[in-house]
């Protein structure tokens, strides 16, 4: 059985990943890979190892693992084979392949000219922090985390009407 792993970089700010997780989605809806999960190299989960355990565990034999980068630079190059070849050494019955990184796509070409043509104004940046809100986890790393910008403090997310 095939999957796909989508790995990127990771992020210590919480919620950074519902945008992959929603690419994940994505791929999942397609039904063109009956597994379909997300792999973080730093601070995000689940970190790789454990998505390609997940995968196996879900029957997967190969995996294709996506690099979501825009360029084959030193974490597509040098970064995701060493886990690659660490991930080998514990499951030996599965096999892997790398795609390309995201590079030069016109449809991504298109989203750059879509954003650039429909600027958030200055009242509108902020919306990050009600996505982390979303996807807040107890995390010390994090760089909100005990502030009072955290949104692990209910009593100031609920002040700046998110939900946690």
């Amino acid at each position: 059985m095939d999957a796909v792993i989508l790995f990127s970089h990771g992020s210590v700010l919480c919620g950074a990943g519902e945008a992959l997780d929603s690419h994940a989605d994505g791929l999942r809806k397609t039904g063109n890979w009956p597994i379909v999960s997300v792999g973080y190299m730093n601070y995000s989960e689940p970190d790789f190892l454990d998505a390609v355990k997940s995968c196996q565990e879900q029957g997967a034999h190969s995996i294709t693992v996506i690099p979501f980068f825009l360029i084959p630079g030193y974490f597509v190059k040098k970064t995701l084979p060493d886990r690659i070849a660490e991930a080998e050494a514990i499951f030996p019955d599965l096999t892997f392949t790398i795609a390309s990184a995201l590079g030069f796509d016109v449809r991504l070409a298109d989203a750059i000219l879509e954003s650039a043509a429909n600027p958030l104004g200055p009242g509108e940046w902020r919306g990050d922090l009600a996505s982390a809100a979303r996807g807040c986890r107890a995390n010390s790393q994090c760089p909100l985390y005990g502030t009072p910008r955290c949104p692990r403090v209910p009593f100031l997310a609920e002040d700046r009407g998110i939900a946690v």
